[in-house]
């Protein structure tokens, strides 16, 4: 019995050849979205899941509030892990990670590096796979582990454990020198690690050179891990004493809670939380790769259902003959059911092999998550086939079986029965369909004009032709800067302590008798002018004012606002009880990113050894970038250093890159979509217009000329068409307004995108019909009236 259903449904696969390739097409692009989407959250889901006690591990947050905004912050006083662990016996263990930008020699090789201090517990809570060494040695003072990108870089494929190793340190003005013997090597990062490193030493040798500060809370380390005695024993720990040690230790910078978020949900967080040290998707992104998923799946349904049903009339005789023959309604529903699991078989496999080649290799490469590595050994991907492979034949099959099985042989001979001679559920499923295709379309063009007024977003100042190399105490900003000088491809010279675009510093300062929270950022004289900010009034500092170094500042608008001041030219702040001088004011400028608002900024001068960072305005060149005349000059001063710099237009890449991304996913999506749309329109249309010809030629014979023609084809759709041009227009406002007020609140939603997804909705349908015009344009009215 069940030999005779696959092989009748073989046969009529092999029948209907063009509803099949039509399916099984549809069916295969949207399979290869699913699995894409489906290893993205599978990835998500399975974060850190090497580390055997990932359950019951948590890092330590700070909480920070202005103006009824939350910030969480990662970094965590350094001896919070320690004190939690002695007054709470919850709290089984602590591991404390602190990093410093370091400088790392190996005979003849130099590079700029990470270095990441460790309490030796690190190696308990964390099963990070080694390639070589033994864990059991990682602990020593003098000994460090390195990553097998470090390894690579130093020694090349060889084994370097046991081999030597000079590490230089920076801190409070005081540079380090240590030797450290390589104890360890670990594997290359697991795909599903959500936090890294470069490498590790024992946090016990920071007390020996001298850089630790035990039971100091203003000193902070980069993360605190804890270890709880069950996944949720650290969720009502006391807090009361930490805020208070912490908050009278840091006067200026306060927090309001403590956040012990866990690790299996920290890939979920960790967007909120600065600065970034975890792998991170905002929600808005789950969501919306969740919703294609489910929009793909959902049209390839609808044309399903809508071409079974519109085959399904030419088989009332083949029904009645089988009902009359003896077989029951069981048997043509199973009979259906396995018609359609064949074709979904074969459109799943499709969509694997999809996924597998094309689909997985480029969303990897746009996320820089290999998800196409261990697609076939990982059990959940071929239960979520055979998940895929059941649910669609049932949607496929679930309601043209049960209801053409529903007629008696009686009435199907005499020709009483009819497959659904209204198609009301038909209309609604292709309305349905058209509108999940206009709302994907209109939120494509919507983000795609948005990253094109992003890009062009004035940033407030000009960045173009400014090198930005990195300094530390190592170096001799003067003696760089006066080298500098003698290039004619240099035209000026400033710096600053913080890095303008990536981070500021927050000041309590007094105005007017009152404290005002704002951010600071300290420069050398000139860099207003040379970064091309727009003074308003007064003038930028300068070397010529001695004073301008200790007691002068510049202020933004947005100050100006936040004091109710017109003008602050002539009046004082006080900073650490030091009174500064307001001696311009400068127009609002993006010292952070487009996705954070501009706020009260103050510009206070430096000395030039403080300078971590020298911008370099060079000239445009034809042949040769700005770099490398600022990098000959490098090695001139500092032979023995490495030259690390980057381009101060290219400071906001990444923000850029998460909106390229979003654009480029939903457009391909799109495509997609439209692909599945187009070809289940042109197959529904083909079975329509085969059951309408003789119509169609009665009417060409009595005179009726093309548009009668492309009303008759056109009929089914344009109640479809209206359903999703009333309904979308105002769903595709809504979605586009709330993806903004999550991704760049500053945005507008423009009318244009749904203009031209209207355009291209209809543009759309008539390419899916117009051979279907064609050709009944051209039918031979004999050919289809003659009766023989």
């Amino acid at each position: 019995m069940i030999k005779s259903y696959f092989k009748l449904g073989f046969r009529n696969l092999v029948k209907n050849k063009l509803s099949s390739v039509i399916n099984i097409l549809g069916l295969a692009l949207a399979v290869g979205c699913c699995l894409v989407v489906f290893r993205f959250f599978d990835w998500s889901m399975h974060m850190d899941s090497f580390h055997k006690k990932r359950d019951k591990l948590f890092v330590v947050e700070r909480i920070s509030e202005q103006n009824g905004n939350q910030q969480y912050w990662g970094n965590s006083p350094e001896p919070m892990g320690p004190m939690l662990k002695a007054d709470f016996p919850q709290v089984k263990n602590f591991a404390r990670l602190r990093d410093f930008d370091v400088i790392i020699k190996q005979k003849d090789n130099v590079f700029r590096s990470q270095v990441s201090f460790v309490d030796n517990s690190f190696y308990q809570m964390f099963d990070f796979p080694v390639k070589w060494g033994n864990k059991q040695q990682f602990t020593g003072e003098d000994g460090i582990v390195l990553t097998n990108e470090i390894s690579q870089m130093l020694f090349g494929q060889q084994n370097p454990v046991g081999k030597n190793l000079v590490i230089r340190f920076s801190k409070n003005d005081k540079e380090i020198l240590a030797n450290f013997t390589v104890k360890g090597v670990l594997e290359d990062r697991p795909i599903d690690a959500s936090f890294y490193f470069f490498a590790l030493v024992p946090y016990q040798r920071m007390q020996a050179l001298g850089m630790d500060s035990p039971g100091d809370w203003k000193e902070r380390v980069s993360m605190t891990f804890l270890q709880g005695d069950n996944s949720t024993s650290l969720t009502s720990l006391k807090q009361d004493k930490y805020l208070k040690l912490y908050n009278d230790a840091n006067k200026v910078d306060k927090i309001v809670a403590y956040n012990f978020q866990s690790l299996t949900t920290m890939n979920f967080h960790a967007y909120k939380v600065q600065p970034l040290r975890f792998s991170s998707t905002p929600i808005v992104g789950y969501i919306m790769l969740l919703v294609i998923a489910i929009a793909t799946l959902l049209i390839v349904y609808f044309n399903y259902t809508n071409i079974a049903m519109a085959s399904a009339s030419a088989r009332l005789k083949e029904i009645g003959v089988r009902k009359v023959m003896g077989s029951g309604r069981k048997q043509i529903i199973v009979q259906f059911i396995t018609e359609n699991l064949i074709l979904c078989t074969f459109g799943v496999l499709a969509g694997l092999l999809l996924a597998e080649t094309i689909f997985l290799p480029w969303f990897s490469r746009l996320s820089n998550v290999d998800l196409a590595k261990n697609l076939f050994t990982n059990y959940r991907t071929w239960v979520m086939l055979v998940m895929l492979i059941i649910i669609s034949a049932l949607s496929g099959s679930a309601y043209p079986s049960f209801y053409i099985s529903a007629f008696k042989p009686v009435d199907i001979m005499k020709g009483n029965s009819k497959m659904g001679s209204k198609n009301r559920f038909r209309k609604v499923l292709l309305s349905f369909q058209f509108f999940l295709t206009f709302l994907a379309i209109s939120t494509t063009f919507a983000i795609l004009q948005e990253t094109k007024k992003i890009n062009a977003r004035p940033w407030g100042y000009n960045p173009s032709d400014n090198v930005v190399v990195t300094l530390d105490k190592s170096t001799n900003f003067e003696a760089f800067k006066n080298q500098l000088k003698t290039s004619n491809k240099v035209r000026s010279v400033t710096g600053s302590v913080q890095s303008l675009g990536n981070y500021t510093t927050q000041l309590v300062i007094n105005a007017d008798g009152k404290d005002q929270t704002v951010q600071g950022l300290n420069v050398l004289p000139g860099f207003a002018t040379q970064l091309g900010v727009n003074i308003n009034k007064g003038r930028d500092l300068a070397a010529d004012f001695g004073t301008d170094q200790s007691s002068s500042v510049l202020v933004n608008k947005a100050f100006l606002q936040q004091m109710h001041w017109a003008s602050g030219i002539g009046k004082t702040i006080m900073y650490e009880k030091r009174r500064y001088a307001i001696v311009g004011e400068v127009s609002d400028f993006h010292y952070q990113n487009f996705q954070t608002p501009i706020g009260p900024l103050v510009m206070m001068g430096c000395k030039p050894s403080e300078v971590g960072y020298v911008y370099v305005k060079t000239a445009p060149g034809l042949f040769t970038a700005g770099h490398e005349e600022v990098e000959k000059v490098w090695k001139k001063v500092n032979p023995n250093l490495p030259f690390n710099y980057y381009y101060q237009d290219s400071v906001f890449d990444f923000y850029f890159h998460l909106f390229v991304q979003a654009s480029q996913i939903l457009g391909a999506a799109s495509f997609i979509m439209i692909v599945i749309s187009i070809t289940g329109i042109f197959g529904l249309a083909l079975l329509i217009l085969s059951k309408k010809m003789k119509e169609i030629c009665v009417r060409k014979v009595l005179g009726a000329g093309m548009g009668n023609i492309i009303y008759l084809v056109n009929k089914e759709f344009i109640a479809a068409i209206g359903f999703a041009i009333l309904f979308g227009i105002p769903m595709a406002w809504y979605v586009t307004r709330n993806l903004f007020d999550q991704v760049t609140p500053e945005s507008k939603v423009s009318v244009y995108p749904i203009i031209l997804s209207l355009a291209g909705l209809l543009i759309m349908s008539l390419i899916s019909v117009s051979w279907h015009i064609f050709r009944a344009h051209t039918a031979s009215p004999a050919e289809y009236l003659k009766d023989e």
